[in-house]
């Protein structure tokens, strides 16, 4: 078999660690020093993180979706962006979606294969029904996999925008935004959970933040969209709310129940003094940042 991987970064040895027999310690403090570099390589990926933000923030604007696909670990740091977005942001599900090579078991037990297969994504975005208006965001530490490259490849013929996320250098051009993580030999050779990972995670976590900031999503830090289906989202609403009216927690909380535990429209209620209905019709035309700043 060709071994089409061996000039790939992320598999080379790393001669700067130290051998099996040094102490816990000392291993342990290889393994961090290897993380020195993360800041550094995530600033050189600046102005392209904040293309992606704008690609991002521009499809949800058209009401597009905005899909996370990847095989292995890159799939599953796609999978937990996207399930992470609807109880922090108030996004519906098949806004941002994560979908994973292999499938909804692959999340949890590793499928062997399932990202070398050039047509199983391709049927994945047409289950999901992903169409021009929507942006795909390719995860794949090689920026190789097969899974990842075909699903790109299907979405440029259908003319919509495509990001890749890789951990190794690129021979060529493979979507309209590359974004180049080049993170160099892992910890243990190949091991791209590792610092592979880590700046995935890091880079996905920045894209969708400051996109959902931009959004106005976020008000001074704090979350506006928040979906309270739990007593920790729920105590965040009345801290949240407390914090951007200036009101006490039992007035946010008597606020809250009046607006059905929406906190834009509680802040809308509040500042235009209109009732529960009138504040409903108005919450997705009015800008919150406007009502609160203006």
């Amino acid at each position: 078999m060709k071994d089409n991987f061996n000039d790939l970064a992320t598999e080379k040895i790393n001669s700067r660690i130290k051998k099996k027999s040094d102490t816990n310690e000392h291993l342990i403090v290889d393994f961090i020093d290897e993380y020195q570099d993360v800041s550094s390589i995530l600033k050189k990926n600046k102005k392209k993180i904040s293309e992606a933000v704008n690609l991002f923030t521009k499809t949800f604007t058209k009401n597009g979706s905005i899909y996370f696909i990847g095989a292995g670990t890159s799939g599953r740091l796609g999978v937990l962006e996207a399930a992470e977005c609807p109880p922090t942001f108030g996004t519906k599900p098949d806004r941002i979606v994560g979908i994973m090579a292999g499938g909804r078991s692959a999340v949890f037990k590793s499928k062997e294969g399932a990202e070398d297969s050039s047509t199983d994504s391709i049927r994945d975005l047409k289950a999901k029904n992903f169409n021009k208006n929507d942006l795909l965001i390719g995860i794949s530490a090689s920026g190789k996999s097969t899974y990842v490259l075909s699903a790109i490849k299907y979405a440029k013929g259908l003319k919509a925008k495509t990001i890749l996320i890789c951990c190794n250098k690129l021979k060529k051009s493979v979507s309209y935004l590359d974004i180049v993580l080049d993170v160099g030999p892992e910890f243990v050779a190949g091991s791209t959970r590792l610092k592979s990972g880590t700046l995935t995670k890091n880079t996905l976590n920045i894209i969708t933040k400051i996109s959902m900031i931009k959004l106005e999503k976020v008000y001074n830090n704090m979350m506006i969209d928040i979906l309270p289906t739990t007593k920790k989202l729920k105590a965040r609403c009345v801290r949240n709310l407390s914090n951007i009216l200036s009101l006490n927690e039992k007035d946010s909380l008597k606020l809250l129940e009046k607006s059905k535990w929406n906190i834009r429209i509680a802040i809308i209620i509040y500042k235009m003094d209109i009732s529960f209905s009138k504040a409903k019709a108005l919450y997705k035309k009015v800008s919150i940042i406007e009502i609160l700043d203006g």
